[in-house]
């Protein structure tokens, strides 16, 4: 094994939940997100939004663009609606999260977990799409590709933004931990993490940070960590904490 430290960049809870899954196979975990989300209500917002959703119909689509949508959005969201509307998860960590809450998924992408995957799948609908609403719910300044595709097949888009992103503490007592490390593998899902962290963290741990292999969740991830000049970069076989610890059993 090539690395004693791992370091997870994933936010909170799913950066706790992937050092205990990786904590068994003899990795010290060192757990530094590089954000934080906290709830936006969209009805203060964008109350025009909100109104069209609680009216959506049964030709009107609800995407959810993640775990964290989901977990900021259906408080918000009438249940009604939810009845009514075609739900849309993208990827199969978003669609586990909907029916764990009740919410019957009828949309999912029918290969892969991104915009491009989903957009795909309703690539088909063109016809039938005019004149329906789609909503999207996420952060604000994500998923502009996936609201500018919707547009173009006719529908009406709305983006409810829903949560945003905050920069989360710099625990420099935790990072110490990576001073002893024989090897550190950096896991990363997130290329706004990436850039973050590079501008936040000590310049002597970032340096070391580098010197280590990374895993990263894309191949779009994966071009952009070879700006940052790892000797290494390693690619799991999806974002899921589950694809992660498959990754990292590989490489022991």
């Amino acid at each position: 094994m090539g690395f004693s430290h791992a370091l997870i960049t994933r936010p909170q809870p799913q950066g706790d939940e992937l050092a205990a899954l990786l904590a068994p196979l003899g990795i010290e975990c060192v757990t530094q997100p590089a954000f934080e989300y906290v709830s936006v209500d969209a009805s203060v917002g964008q109350p025009d939004a909100c109104a069209a959703l609680r009216a959506a119909g049964p030709a009107d689509l609800v995407l959810f663009t993640s775990p964290r949508a989901v977990s900021h959005g259906l408080p918000q969201i009438p249940t009604a609606s939810l009845g009514r509307a075609r739900v849309g998860a993208i990827g199969p960590a978003t669609a586990r999260a909907l029916q764990a809450a009740g919410i019957r998924v009828s949309l999912r992408a029918a290969n892969g977990y991104t915009s491009e995957a989903l957009l795909e799948t309703l690539s088909g609908e063109s016809a039938s799409a005019a004149g329906s609403s789609a909503f999207i719910v996420a952060a604000p300044g994500g998923r502009t590709t996936l609201a500018e595709s919707l547009e173009a097949q006719g529908r009406a888009v709305h983006t409810l933004m829903v949560y945003r992103a905050e920069p989360a503490a710099i625990d420099r007592a935790v990072l110490g931990r990576l001073e002893c490390a024989n090897g550190i593998l950096s896991v990363w899902t997130s290329a706004n993490a990436m850039n973050a962290l590079s501008q936040r963290l000590p310049p002597a741990t970032w340096f070391r940070i580098c010197q280590g292999d990374w895993l990263v969740i894309s191949d779009r991830l994966h071009r952009l960590a070879r700006a940052y000049g790892p000797p290494r970069i390693h690619l799991a076989g999806g974002p899921g904490n589950d694809a992660i610890v498959t990754a990292v059993r590989a490489l022991l």
